[in-house]
């Protein structure tokens, strides 16, 4: 009854001071606002008269008029705030009228408690909304932020969990379990900046906020003192991703479709995304967070039970006592996956502490228990775009290394590199860069097929389920991006058809310098198209404004959806280009030498762009007039301009037409353009004119040296033999000048038979096999399987068996990445696993029990693989047989892990490296030796076998064109093929040149067929 009577009373306080105050001032003094402008004899009369009770009363009253207006100001913000659930901006003097407003709002919507906001600081930096930038919630804190927080926050094991009701506020929670509900900053303070469910937080400093589904920490309350309706009902949260519906869910957590509506009711009072509810049970998105309900111990215990009778019988479980044990395990490990995991025992043996419900956090780019040297967390400035944007032009360099390695080189392991790769597929979205590139190039080929212009996309965010762009002017665009209500608004959905390969392979990238600049408090991307702005600053402190540069740099730098582009940098990465050898960068001393550049280039690009009628060469370039003109330049400056180079900058920024020059300047004392970052710090910063609130992206001085190692690495070659290493693998080719080509005699012996090369291999059948080089296959599995969970299963006893003994973390961050997962969900798949694989004849499981000391696991000895059994032969090298060699080679039916989508195996990114060299190196010795036997046959069965793992691999080639040299025909067919097999791949690709003398100067001309 006392919250009503409060809200009531507020609600009469605020209609007295809003309505009020004004009739009351009408009623008792009149209108203030004279009928016409007063004469200067007027104003001179109301400072000089002997009235001095009419002047005091004519001050009070526009005094009572402004605090009135100032105060109802408030109240308006106030209720803006709540209804779009973001922080009230703070306005600069009016703290006591937002304070009184604050307080009375709270009260009349029974979210809040006069004392509870007492203490709310007068001054907050403002968080700006205006109605060009999408509406952002408030400021999320970085990876590494949330990571020092969560730890900060954790609770101990006795202190109390619960999971905050409709209507629950800080008072309330604090009177409730405190005692006092003056103690409710106890509880802000213990659950300061921890990341709940719906992505929002408590932060110290600020309104006290609760969101039904909340879990939050009451400190120094032990957890055997919870309520009983605290325990009744628990929760598992579950993030929904592309293709899910609530009866899928409920299937796959609850075990029974048709229990979606327990989910509907539990997830109904969570803010999703955007500010919406689960209302319509047909219509939930992608990235939305549900509460699947989990009963009690005490109702979950027949369940246990029954489950555990029926794990598969254990042979002569009654007889023998150590199967007995067994099956005595396996029914503890049921209840640990029945049970909440507040209940279940470790499957180690001892206690789960975790509290129930608990989401365990993925550690996105949570390092290696085993490799982390520092207290640092790396790659936390790093999103998706960026991370896959790095990982992609990681992976290009050493491809191209790897297709002209010869056989007696390789590339260095790296263990270092390989770590900084791995968390780095943590964090990637693989999907990204292809998903905004075929966009862009879709938007562009539909508005030249309707004759239309591009719009001027000045923004843009790429969240789960959409690419959104925001447009510097009304815009039509057409299917299947979608309206908004604003017209310079546009949405993509993710699962959008798009154009096909056909249809954009000419379509010149609309958006070159479209570059990611940090993510918005929601953790989405945000972009900005650089060519558009022309100028952005940066206005930080040097030591925060050089990482933020860095990311800029490296993310222009390494960008997949830019055709062309040129970058030149001032005091910013001098040594990037070095290594990555993409001719995109430039390093100038001083920039005075470059605007002498930059003022030729004005000069001639201007007059072109009149010759053609452009404003632009960004419109020029999109109309197709003269694209190779118009390649972005972009400018990135890390030192102070002086006031020359100042003005000479401004002249070049602002000239019209607008040239394809846009510049980056961390300069604090130089705006060349409205669009600017204010960066408080690494984890906070504000893009003007819009007032976006984002966490910028950035790459601390280790991250930058972890770039630089994984691009040196990539691009480097050392000889198998003893000499000097460390080369790059383009000044270490060729190693020998060309001779003429020599023709090799097939002979009428062969080192292998048609049927050693051609029979299947033989592969063990007593115990499971898993098969990694093509196809991901797992046989000889005997336990049932849902045919749903076949690809889940795989990967997760594949990643056992590939990587036995991880730590929980990494189990975790690589088989979850970006995810984070109750412990229930990861005990399931273990057990779903191991029910899958079986048990070995004397009854030992393949997938035993976790290692009790650390959690790992590990797999039986007994299962082995192709990739086993490829090590052991490839150790043997030389010294094995050309049937070894054979039988090792016929093992390979493709790329490793192939087919198992862009979503799965990112953890074996480096792994793959190692498949691939090995590989190659055994088809380049039982190639080598067949040539030199002249067996012909088996010569271009061994390349082609290694051609399966890396199709454009020149050594191999070159094996197959001299293998042909006696055969014109055979020579020519394979010359198509290899022409054919560049066209595919990169048509700029430039072949070696001992591999086009072998090509195109075979001593035998080809025939040519009429």
């Amino acid at each position: 009854m006392i919250k009503p009577l409060k809200a009531l009373g507020a609600l009469i306080v605020l209609a007295g001071l809003v309505g009020g105050i004004p009739l009351a001032l009408l009623t008792f003094y009149g209108n203030p606002i004279p009928q016409q402008l007063p004469s200067a004899g007027d104003v001179a009369h109301l400072f000089t008269t002997n009235d001095s009770i009419g002047f005091l009363l004519f001050v009070v009253v526009w005094i009572g008029w402004i605090a009135w207006a100032t105060f109802t100001l408030s109240v308006a913000l106030e209720i803006f705030s709540r209804i779009r659930h973001i922080p009230t901006p703070q306005l600069r003097g009016f703290s006591a009228q937002q304070g009184a407003a604050a307080v009375l709002i709270a009260a009349i919507a029974g979210l809040g408690a006069p004392a509870a906001l007492a203490d709310t600081p007068a001054e907050v930096a403002p968080a700006v909304q205006t109605a060009e930038a999408p509406a952002m919630p408030t400021e999320q804190p970085s990876a590494e932020t949330q990571s020092d927080h969560q730890d900060a926050a954790a609770p101990e094991a006795a202190d109390l969990v619960i999971t905050v009701k409709p209507g629950d506020t800080a008072w309330d929670l604090a009177a409730k379990h405190l005692g006092s509900g003056s103690q409710w900053r106890e509880i802000v303070k213990a659950n300061d900046g921890k990341i709940q469910p719906d992505g929002g937080s408590l932060r110290v400093g600020e309104d006290p906020y609760l969101e039904p589904g909340w879990e939050l920490t009451i400190p120094g309350v032990p957890a055997t003192d919870q309520a009983p309706q605290d325990v009744e009902q628990q929760y598992e949260t579950v993030t929904v991703e592309r293709g899910q519906s609530l009866s899928s869910i409920a299937d796959e957590n609850l075990g029974d479709g048709d229990r979606w509506p327990e989910i509907a009711e539990a997830s109904a009072g969570i803010t999703q995304p955007g500010g919406h509810h689960l209302e319509d049970p047909d219509q939930i998105d992608i990235g939305w967070t549900l509460h699947v309900p989990t009963e009690t111990a005490s109702a979950q215990a027949p369940q246990a039970d029954e489950q555990a009778a029926q794990q598969d019988e254990i042979p002569s479980a009654e007889k023998d006592g150590a199967a007995a044990a067994e099956a005595a395990v396996e029914a503890a490990e049921a209840v640990a996956t029945a049970l909440p995991d507040a209940e279940a025992p470790q499957e180690g043996g001892e206690a789960e502490t975790a509290p129930a419900g608990a989401d365990v956090p993925a550690p996105v780019s949570g390092p290696s228990a085993e490799a982390e040297e520092t207290s640092t967390v790396p790659w936390t400035g790093v999103g998706s775009i960026f991370a896959a944007s790095i990982l992609g032009a990681v992976l290009a360099r050493r491809l191209y290394t790897q297709r002209k390695r010869r056989s007696d080189q390789r590339i260095p392991e790296a263990a270092a590199v390989d770590l900084d790769q791995v968390r780095l597929t943590r964090i990637e979205d693989p999907t990204v860069l292809g998903f905004v590139d075929r966009a862009l190039r879709t938007l562009s080929a539909l508005q030249l097929r309707d004759g239309q212009t591009l719009p001027d996309v000045r923004l843009a965010r790429l969240t789960d389920a959409h690419l959104e762009l925001y447009a510097s002017a009304p815009h039509e665009l057409p299917a299947p991006f979608e309206a908004t209500e604003d017209p310079a608004t546009w949405l993509l959905p993710r699962t959008a058809s798009l154009a096909d390969d056909e249809t954009i392979a000419d379509i010149v990238a609309p958006y070159p310098a479209l570059v990611t600049i940090g993510t918005d408090p929601d953790g989405h991307q945000i972009l900005v198209d650089l060519e558009h702005l022309a100028a952005l600053g940066i206005h930080a402190a040097s030591q925060t404004s050089v990482p933020v540069m860095r990311a800029l740099t490296v993310s222009l730098a390494t960008s997949q959806w830019a055709d062309d582009l040129a970058i030149t940098t001032v005091g910013v990465c001098p040594e990037l280009e070095d290594v990555l050898g993409s001719g995109r960068i430039t390093y100038r001393d001083t920039v005075t030498e470059l605007l002498d550049d930059l003022e030729a280039k004005l000069e001639r690009d201007q007059e072109v762009l009149d010759e053609l009628g452009h404003d632009s060469a960004q419109h020029a370039r999109q109309a197709g007039d003269a694209t190779d003109l118009w390649a972005p330049e972009i400018i990135i400056i890390g030192t102070d301009l002086s006031l020359t180079e100042k003005r000479r900058l401004q002249s070049i920024v602002d000239a019209r037409p607008q040239i394809a020059v846009a510049v980056i300047s961390s300069d604090q004392h130089t705006d060349l353009s409205e669009w600017r970052m204010h960066i408080e710090s690494l984890e906070a910063a504000r893009l003007e004119p819009l007032g976006l609130e984002l966490t910028p992206q950035h790459l601390t001085d280790s991250d930058y040296d972890a770039v630089l190692r994984a691009l040196g690495a990539a691009s480097t070659l050392e000889p198998t033999t003893e000499g000097p290493a460390g080369q790059p693998a383009e000044e270490d080719i060729p190693a020998t000048p060309l001779r003429p080509v020599a023709i090799v005699q097939p002979s009428s012996s062969t080192i292998l038979t048609a049927a050693q090369r051609d029979g299947d291999p033989e592969l063990p059948a007593e115990h499971p096999y898993i098969r990694v080089l093509g196809p991901v296959e797992i046989l000889g599995a005997t336990g049932a399987l849902e045919a749903k969970r076949l690809a889940e299963l795989t990967e997760t006893v594949t990643y056992i068996y590939l990587q036995p003994g991880k730590a929980e973390n990494d189990f975790l961050a690589d088989l979850w990445p970006t995810k984070r997962v109750a412990d229930s969900t990861r005990h399931q798949r273990i057990s779903r696993a191991r029910k899958w694989l079986g048990a070995a004849d004397d009854g030992t499981r393949y997938l035993p029990r976790a290692n009790g000391a650390d959690g790992s696991y590990t797999l039986d000895e007994h299962i082995t693989s192709d990739w086993a059994y490829i090590q052991q032969i490839a150790e043997l090298h030389q010294d094995a047989t050309d049937e070894q060699l054979a039988e090792a080679l016929k093992l390979v039916r493709g790329t490793p892990f192939a087919g198992g989508g862009r979503s799965r195996y990112r953890w074996s990114i480096t792994i793959q490296y190692r498949m691939t060299d090995t590989v190659l190196d055994l088809a380049h010795e039982l190639a080598q030796r067949a040539l030199d036997a002249g067996d012909i046959e088996t010569t271009l069965w061994a390349t082609q076998q290694g051609l399966l793992v890396e199709s454009l691999h020149e050594q191999l080639w070159r094996y197959r064109l001299q293998a042909a040299t006696h055969d014109p025909d055979l020579h020519q067919r394979i010359t198509h093929d290899l022409e054919a097999q560049i066209a595919a791949v990169d048509d700029d690709y430039d072949l070696m040149p001992e591999t086009e003398a072998l090509m195109y100067t075979a001593p035998a001309p080809h025939r040519i067929a009429i």
